[in-house]
């Protein structure tokens, strides 16, 4: 098997493919957690898939994020389970394939 030398393809993968390959492995580990501890906490419970508002600084004092209404928050739920769905099927091979790629996959978003 030949070895792709070409610099301009070894900095390009060095640079973005990785790059991209830990922030997809990142995504899809964190919406894990979070799918996890949205259920297991219970906090599923406590947002309704509504137009109420969530009442935090956003909604409060206008601190310049997005107000959010619970079904906004489902959603994101919703968009977390259909990644780890689509990456999980057919034997992982997705998430294998960013795995594949990725140097820093498990680096995780603090709180």
């Amino acid at each position: 098997m030949a070895n792709i030398t070409d610099a301009a393809a070894v900095a390009f993968s060095n640079n973005r493919l990785r790059k991209l390959a830990d922030l997809q492995a990142q995504y899809y580990n964190f919406a894990k957690i979070v799918v996890n501890e949205w259920f297991g906490q219970g906090v599923s419970g406590k947002v309704p898939n509504t137009t109420d508002q969530l009442a935090d600084a956003a909604l409060l004092l206008g601190d310049g994020r997005p107000v959010v209404t619970g079904a906004a928050l489902t959603a994101i739920i919703t968009r977390a389970q259909e990644c780890i769905a689509d990456f999980e099927a057919s034997s992982n091979a997705k998430l294998n394939s960013v795995n594949a790629v990725a140097v820093n996959g498990t680096r995780l978003p603090s709180n």
